[in-house]
């Protein structure tokens, strides 16, 4: 089971909006190009892990909706940090293939949505009901293995300007993530790719379709590449790949 992640998308209303001079629907346009390079049986399904919108329009919703859409394949979302959940959910809701990813089970795992996001806060935070949510979730895995996906990072990268608005309750969300089955989180936000891992279970953090911040950056600093990862899932485990160009 192939699953594509993309993140960080920052659509705007307009084809040709940008975010700090980048034309972020072409950089969607250069992933996705890339992606359907790889062969019609490359991905099964997609994660969506946030950071769709910039401007939270429902045109920039369309815009992203009609582009995966053209994949034929389940996307699986869940919103980030920019994003306003409720004009996406409106949105998404008219494209059959697009359904918020709160739990599914493939290829012998549970993924288990998570919601990190506050309106008008860059941060991430986790509140008390969805903490004791997620823990009862995994508490039902019975079979497999089990993975959250979520958009805030929950570790640090060693990059200040993200780590800066990262997930707040850090060691709390891992507390709840004790669960014996659970063997990674997937997560977005930082527009970088990294593989950490915590205590026996791995944090896959992608990079973002639009563009890089350039690693250990404090300020606005950018690495001008889009990419994108690949996950194949079995019932022995998983492998990555990410792909910048």
């Amino acid at each position: 089971m192939n699953i594509l992640q993309l993140t960080d998308l920052h659509l705007f209303a307009a084809r040709d909006g940008r975010l700090l001079g980048r034309d972020t629907y072409a950089a969607l346009q250069k992933v996705l190009a890339a992606v359907r390079a790889l062969g019609p049986d490359a991905v099964d399904a997609v994660f969506l892990t946030g950071d769709v919108s910039q401007d939270e329009s429902a045109a920039s919703y369309r815009l992203a909706a009609e582009a995966l859409a053209g994949l034929g394949r389940p996307v699986y979302w869940i919103a980030g940090n920019h994003d306003c959940r409720s004009t996406m959910a409106e949105v998404f809701a008219g494209y059959p293939l697009l359904r918020p990813l709160d739990e599914v089970k493939l290829a012998g795992w549970t993924f288990i949505g998570v919601d990190s996001c506050v309106a008008g806060l860059d941060e991430g935070l986790i509140g008390a009901d969805e903490l004791a949510r997620l823990r009862e979730r995994l508490a039902a895995v019975d079979d497999g293995h089990a993975a959250v996906v979520l958009h805030h990072h929950p570790l640090a990268v060693g990059t200040p300007l993200l780590d800066d608005c990262m997930l707040r309750q850090s060691s709390q969300f891992w507390q709840a993530a004790r669960a014996e089955r659970l063997k990674l989180v997937i997560c977005g936000h930082v527009h970088g790719a990294h593989s950490i891992d915590y205590r026996g279970r791995m944090l896959e953090v992608g990079p973002a379709t639009c563009f890089q911040w350039q690693a250990g950056a404090s300020d606005i600093d950018i690495d001008d590449r889009q990419g994108y990862r690949l996950f194949s899932f079995s019932a022995d485990g998983y492998r990555v790949a990410t792909s910048l160009a």
